[in-house]
This record gives C-alpha cells, structure tokens and sequence, in this order.
C-alpha cells in the first residue's frame, strides 16, 4: 500500500518519485514477484499527516495501481509510472509485516445505478463552466476543457479535478454507483465554481494542481 497526498481513481495516471527506503523495498517488492502481468500496488488518501498506524489516518476506500514503467537510478530511488484500476474498501491494516504499509482489502462493484436523462449533460455543462471559471483566474487546469461522454468515465473524471477538495474526491471515489457519482458530482462543481466567482480566487484547500507529483 501506499498513502499518497492525493485520490487516485480508476484510468487515472500516477507517477511517483520513490525516495524513501520503505517505498524502495515497495517497488523492490513488486518487481520481485514471479507472476504475469504488470505488478499492482494500493493507493489511499491520508486523511492527515504523513504516518500511517491506524486506519483512521487513511481514507477506507482507495484504488488499485497499475505499474506501467520504472525508471530506476544508479543510488536506488526511481521513477515510477502506474494507472488506476479499481477501487477497494481497507478492512485492516498492517504496520509491522513489512516496512511498508499492508492491508486486507475487498474489491467494489462498479454498477451504474439509475442515471438519470439529462445527467451527464448536467455535468459536462458544469464541469466546463468550473474550469472556465478557473480560466478566469489565469488558472491552467490539468484536464482538457472537453469533459468525457461516457458517464462512467465523466463521473470519475471530476474526481481527478485537483482544483476541488480531496475530501470531495474522495466522496466521488466512494460512490457506490456512477449515478450517485454523478449527482454529487454536479453538485460538489456547482459549488466550487460559485465560491470561485465570489472569492475571485483558489481556495487554499484545492490550490495544488499537479497531484501526479507526489513522491514517497
């Protein structure tokens, strides 16, 4: 597992500057195993701080990682390139079997629910008009002004949006359905673009925009 500053979800790309010795031994780890296929990691949000002991300090929900490149360097860190898969919910943790952190997970569903007419037009209409938003700031968004059609995909699309609160991120992320994505999506972008228009500037909070670059 590894506790990142951020929310991954699924299709998204992450790239990690790996530094530290227990996130070495991770990658060591990982690209150790004798099995087919690219090896697979665990990523949660830390909820604070920069520790893990209890599962209080991550978010429950978090999202496989895909390894798709590594970059290693002659004194031992490396660059590493993954890409969300699919969500799981923690139901225990282990801090001492290795250096880093463990955890017993299961997989979730991904059902669409009940999507209703007019939903995913709701959404791309206000996902165009917060990066327009932020536009206005001279804020240059990481995703393209063009929402995706795919409800599924538009759902979690919103959740990669570094210019909202991970709290909100994290909200999407643990929808049960795309449908219930969908709605609080719409309504976490409504939000977001009027505290924009009315503060004429980036919350503190949503201010780190390049959430790819989180290192361990």
């Amino acid at each position: 597992m590894f506790p990142l500053g951020t929310v991954l979800v699924p299709e998204m790309a992450l790239a990690l500057h790996v530094f530290e010795p227990r996130y070495r031994q991770l990658v060591a780890d990982l690209l150790s195993v004798d099995e087919p296929g690219a090896p697979v990691f665990g990523v949660v949000a830390l909820r604070h701080g920069l520790e893990v002991g209890e599962l209080g300090d991550v978010y429950e929900v978090g999202t496989t990682a895909r390894v798709t490149d590594v970059l290693p360097m002659a004194d031992g860190r490396c660059d590493l390139a993954a890409v969300g898969e699919r969500r799981f919910v923690v139901h225990e943790l282990d801090t001492a079997a290795h250096p880093y952190l463990m955890a017993s997970v299961s997989y979730l569903p991904e059902p669409d629910g009940d999507i209703r007419p007019g939903s995913v037009a709701a959404v791309r209409r206000a996902w165009q008009a917060h990066l327009a938003a932020l536009d206005v700031l001279g804020v240059e968004p990481e995703l393209d002004l063009e929402p995706p059609v795919d409800a599924r995909q538009l759902s979690y699309a919103v959740a990669r949006l570094a210019s909202l609160p991970l709290s909100d991120r994290q909200v999407l992320l643990s929808k049960e359905s795309t449908a219930q994505r969908l709605a609080s999506a719409h309504a976490i972008l409504r939000r977001e673009t009027e505290l924009l228009r009315q503060l004429r500037a980036v919350p503190a909070t949503a201010s780190a925009f390049r959430t790819s670059d989180r290192s361990g």
